[in-house]
């Protein structure tokens, strides 16, 4: 009697191959600390899941800059914001997303900021004075710092210099006090 008159064909067998291979690949047996067996994810099955897993993030991404970035650009892009008093209705004109976040950028860096950079509504405080626009802050504050940074360098190298200056005219004159001794032995 063979395989084949009990039902069982080569393909069924192969089949029965494979699942076998592929759950003994995929499953790992482990003991707890009570000795007792488990079966978790493999150490291939953990790697072939992160391989699918940035595989199919890497698909996504594909997708969303092939077909969805481009949509989402034209929205924001047609996009125009109008500006509405508190009951709903239109005040002053409607403008672009990009036309919005140019005003608001010329408006944020020409707004009058105190001495801290600080505006009137940020202060709080009651002595507030606007003396300089955001930009004119901006750029004084790194300049200082430039300045303030290259003047420290330039210090600390006047006073290594100072320092080395002063070692060696001091040795030098106490080579000269010592020179200049004479130590005399009389016995009376």
């Amino acid at each position: 009697m063979n395989l084949e008159e009990l039902g069982i064909t080569k393909e069924h067998i192969f089949d029965r191959l494979v699942e076998k291979l592929a759950a003994d690949v995929m499953v790992a047996t482990n003991k707890d600390e009570d000795g007792y067996p488990w079966q978790g994810a493999s150490e291939f099955a953990q790697q072939l899941n992160k391989a699918v897993a940035e595989a199919i993030c890497a698909k996504v991404a594909a997708v969303a800059d092939e077909h969805v970035a481009p949509q989402v650009s034209e929205l924001v892009e047609g996009v125009t914001l109008q500006a509405t008093n508190k009951w709903g209705e239109a005040k002053g004109q409607s403008l672009t997303f990009r036309e919005y976040l140019v005003d608001r950028a010329e408006r944020y860096m020409t707004e009058k900021v105190d001495y801290n950079g600080k505006t009137k509504g940020e202060s709080g405080g009651f002595s507030w004075t606007g003396t300089q626009t955001r930009v004119t802050h901006l750029v004084n504050k790194h300049l200082h710092y430039s300045i303030s940074t290259a003047m420290e360098g330039a210090l600390k190298s006047a006073n290594s210099r100072i320092v080395t200056g002063l070692e060696e005219t001091v040795k030098m004159k106490l080579a000269e006090i010592a020179n200049s001794l004479k130590v005399a032995v009389s016995t009376k």
